[in-house]
């Protein structure tokens, strides 16, 4: 039974050798019978197609889903709060990924909506006021700098949030709008969280009148 069951599928296999070296075999065929066989192959052709063509949008949409749900962001900056650097109306992209350090741009999440803000101070560092009001890093008070965009002083509200604390806790940051003035930040909504940071700015695609 099994020598039988052996030998049928040894004259099968010969068959569909057969038949694959007559279908690859185009030189002995003459045009119609080329033609006829170029009819016959179309809808195995398209549907070949269709499947990749599935399986390529499929897989785009995927790779697209993840990359911007786990590694990078996008967002409009909302406000001036970090004009001059970053103009209300720009197209934000932030990479969700890493450590923050001093100087970087911050997208956070705040009562108000997404807000931007630079990191002026981490874990550790002593935050206080002037008599004049202005605000304090480990006992330092932040000039004036127009060469860096920076060019209101730094006043600190008697009530706000980050005097009730000595320092920066562990995991939080300081975040600043370069845009002194207006800025809605770590002033009035205290340090911030680093679960509430979304990402740190790396690219900004302006917005441009017509």
């Amino acid at each position: 039974m099994l020598f039988s069951c052996d030998k049928k599928y040894e004259k099968t296999r010969k068959h569909m050798k057969k038949k694959k070296k007559q279908y690859l075999d185009t030189e002995n065929l003459t045009d119609e019978e080329k033609l006829e066989r170029n009819i016959k192959r179309k809808p195995i052709l398209i549907k070949r197609l269709k499947h990749d063509a599935i399986i390529k949008v499929v897989g785009f949409a995927a790779a697209f889903f993840i990359t911007f749900t786990f590694i990078f962001g996008v967002t409009k900056a909302e406000t001036n709060d970090m004009y001059p650097a970053v103009h209300e109306g720009d197209v934000i992209m932030y990479f969700r990924l890493g450590n923050l350090i001093n100087s970087d741009v911050a997208v956070f999440e705040s009562p108000d909506g997404v807000n931007l803000g630079r990191v002026q101070a981490t874990a550790g560092q002593a935050i206080g006021k002037t008599n004049g009001g202005e605000i304090t890093i480990d006992g330092n008070f932040m000039p004036v700098q127009p060469q860096a965009g920076l060019f209101y002083k730094t006043y600190i509200d008697k009530d706000s949030p980050l005097l009730s604390a000595p320092q920066v806790g562990q995991d939080q940051f300081l975040l600043l709008g370069d845009n002194r003035g207006e800025a809605q930040d770590s002033r009035k909504y205290g340090f911030i969280s680093r679960d509430d940071i979304k990402g740190k700015v790396f690219t900004i695609m302006r917005r441009r009148p017509l």
